[in-house]
């Protein structure tokens, strides 16, 4: 069947053909997902300038894992501002919606973007994976396996797996007739003059491998958080600590409970996805909150570590009185260098 048939009802926007509550929705929701990620992006990126101009001063391995965590934090959230999709799901068929600004140069563009925007999601869940196996080495013997050579390796090890999905999703190819002859089925609106990508058949996509890079990596995050937290009761039960070194695993405990929930947000957009194109859900859920509550993440990642990671809260705390006192254009702040167990604390 020819599109062209089809009785257009609107020319689509980015809050869609309905009218009252679902278009305050869509845009309240959409305001809530650029501003977490502006602001994101702008944590992430200062916490990225701290650790590069004081480099030599930190812990080295624990700075290259944290850096490559941030990095994708970056990515998440440019690629978020650049494209502004309207996700629209109908049956087995998935589109995007474009209104960001790629749309100034390509469609195909966008499509780049949006595609780099799920390899950085899947090297963030990974990063998780290594930034606990670190915190867990570090309270064990294990610690002495660890290197700044070994650290990139394992980096660039964990960024495969992405890499291999960034090209499946830059290299597949759609019929942009079939496509909005696909999704009329469900919607009456015009898309004949949107910048549009997506996938004819969810089955026949990059996205089941994409969904399952994002699932699997939670068992073994969890399964290093329960060693985690088992490897520190251990010690609290058999040593006599000391009151800063007690305070010390206190402050651990609550920062390793804060970044071990830090998955599930993503965990809730994955499910949210799934269980719509099983059609448990209705299609207005990816529309909705796909991706606004993984907005979440780039907010309180760089915020936890600028918190609860004593250097870095040092730092923040002299930049900050620095800019009070107007002492200096460009102050230099003192700190303690990293201690392994001050590394332990994020």
């Amino acid at each position: 069947m020819n599109s062209s048939n089809y009785y257009y009802s609107t020319n689509a926007t980015f809050v869609g053909s309905s009218s009252g509550f679902h278009q305050i929705l869509a845009i309240t929701l959409m305001t809530i997902k650029v501003l977490l990620n502006s602001v994101g992006l702008l944590l992430n990126c200062l916490l990225l300038y701290m650790i590069i101009q004081n480099f030599q001063k930190l812990h080295k391995t624990f700075s290259i894992l944290l850096t490559y965590t941030l990095i994708n934090d970056c990515l998440i959230s440019v690629t978020l501002l650049l494209t502004i999709k309207r996700i629209i799901q109908c049956h087995e068929t998935l589109a995007m919606i474009f209104f960001g600004p790629c749309t100034l140069i390509s469609t195909s563009f966008c499509h780049v973007l949006d595609a780099v925007h799920l390899h950085a999601l899947q090297n963030w869940i990974l990063s998780q994976i290594l930034l606990i196996g670190f915190r867990t080495a570090m309270l064990s013997s294990a610690q002495s396996f660890l290197s700044v050579k070994r650290t990139i390796f394992f980096c660039l090890l964990a960024w495969l797996p992405g890499l291999v999905s960034l090209v499946l999703h830059v290299t597949y190819k759609f019929s942009r007739p079939h496509l909005l002859e696909l999704i009329h089925r469900c919607y009456d609106e015009n898309f004949s003059f949107s910048f549009i990508s997506g996938y004819e058949s969810f089955y026949d996509s990059p996205l089941p491998f994409t969904i399952f890079m994002l699932l699997v990596p939670n068992i073994p995050h969890y399964f290093l958080v329960y060693c985690f937290r088992h490897k520190q009761n251990h010690d609290l039960k058999r040593r006599t600590m000391s009151m800063t070194t007690l305070k010390m695993h206190t402050t651990l405990r609550k920062v390793s409970t804060m970044k071990a929930f830090l998955p599930l947000f993503l965990l809730a957009d994955v499910l949210i996805y799934f269980f719509c194109q099983l059609e448990f859900l209705p299609p207005q859920f990816i529309e909705y909150f796909l991706g606004t509550i993984s907005s979440s993440i780039n907010i309180l990642n760089p915020v936890i570590a600028m918190c609860c990671f004593r250097p870095y809260r040092k730092m923040i705390k002299g930049y900050y009185r620095l800019i009070i006192s107007k002492f200096s254009a460009h102050p230099k702040v003192m700190f303690l260098e990293g201690s392994s167990d001050e590394v332990v604390n994020l």
